[in-house]
């Protein structure tokens, strides 16, 4: 008899805050991790091993016997069965089995027998239906389990001498074994097991010439143990979820810039310039403490030297009555660019009103 024994990541973005740019947005959600296996459900698989055990052939009236000796060798064949996963950890089953098998051995034969013959046990095939009861930790991947039932098969026997004695019959027994079996990828697992099984006997005829005087022989099918190795597809096994995808994270809001523009040649602020001058303030006040930018320009007129200083005198300008207006001269970051960065390109000399002007840049 046989018994089978078988057997996020997360991301984090670090954004710095530079001119002109908004804040970084916040990490993507984490993966959730997949949890628990689907132990359910219908499977086929193919499971071999080998068996070992012992035999004995004893003969009535004489009370004379072989005494035991050894049967073994391999076996193989499928399995089907269907498992219920009550909860997370406890699994109930039903199995079976049927497999070819090339167990067998043999002894010398008592004195009764005529001839020095050897007696001879074997087993064919057989199969099980069986319970289990299994518990799988966790609700993991391994599930170990227990396993019992009723177990069919061949019992052959064979006195191999002056005469040739064949018998066979096919016995229901029992079976009882152990095992472990592992969820190795979505729907495949893998088993070892270990069985116990008893098919009992086979009783035969010995006439007097084969026997020295007529005899009933009976062989003793006394034990099989049987390791065995096995694989399954569970058909109830869902494959894992795909990996959630990616959200997008939203685009960071434009900054905010608000342009002053000054008469040619001056670095005085107008009533107009002064209202953009509030409104970069109110917005600077209404959100999050940032560092803003305050960058004069001039137009092309003049020298590259003089309009440096001029637009370095209309930025300072600007963030003085910012100042006045609350927003705090370490939140700025103040400079000059002369007459590079042209909102209108034009040639050198030529008075741009666009280009005379200073820009407040809010993230």
């Amino acid at each position: 008899m046989r018994y089978s024994i078988t057997g996020a990541a997360a991301a984090l973005l670090v954004a710095s805050i530079a001119p002109a740019l908004a804040q970084a947005p916040p990490p993507p959600p984490m993966a959730p991790m997949m949890t628990g296996v689907n132990w359910s459900g219908f499977y086929l698989g193919a499971n071999g091993g080998g068996s070992w055990g012992d035999s004995s052939h004893s003969f009535r009236p004489a009370g004379t016997s072989t005494g035991n000796f050894n049967v073994h060798g391999p076996f193989g064949g499928g399995t089907v069965g269907f498992n219920w996963q009550v909860n997370p950890s406890w699994v109930l089953g039903v199995e079976g089995d049927i497999d070819g098998s090339g167990i067998g051995g043999n002894k010398l034969c008592p004195a009764v027998v005529v001839g020095g013959a050897l007696c001879r046990t074997s087993n064919s095939w057989d199969g099980t239906a069986r319970l289990r009861l299994g518990v799988a930790p966790g609700g993991g991947n391994l599930l170990w389990f227990v396993t019992g039932g009723a177990a069919f098969g061949d019992v052959n026997a064979a006195v191999d001498g002056n005469g040739r004695i064949r018998a066979s019959t096919t016995n229901i027994g029992w079976t009882a074994g152990a095992g472990a079996e592992y969820m190795f990828a979505p729907g495949w697992s893998g088993k070892l097991e270990y069985r116990y099984t008893d098919l009992d006997s086979v009783s035969y005829g010995c006439p007097a010439g084969i026997c020295a005087t007529a005899q009933t022989g009976k062989a003793k099918y006394d034990s099989n143990n049987a390791v065995l190795l096995g694989v399954n597809y569970h058909f109830g096994a869902p494959p894992p979820p795909p990996p959630p995808m990616p959200v997008a994270a939203p685009p960071p809001p434009a900054p905010k810039v608000f342009i002053v523009f000054f008469d040619w040649d001056k670095d005085t602020i107008t009533r107009d310039g002064m209202a953009i001058i509030q409104q970069a303030a109110a917005a600077y006040q209404s959100g999050a403490p940032v560092q803003i930018q305050v960058t004069g320009y001039t137009d092309r007129s003049g020298s590259p030297g003089y309009n440096q200083r001029l637009s370095e005198r209309r930025a300072n300008n600007v963030a003085k009555a910012l100042a006045g207006m609350g927003v705090p001269r370490t939140q700025m970051a103040v400079s000059g660019r002369g007459e590079n960065d042209n909102r209108v390109p034009t040639a050198d000399g030529v008075r741009e009103p666009q280009n005379r002007r200073v820009e407040i840049v809010a993230p």
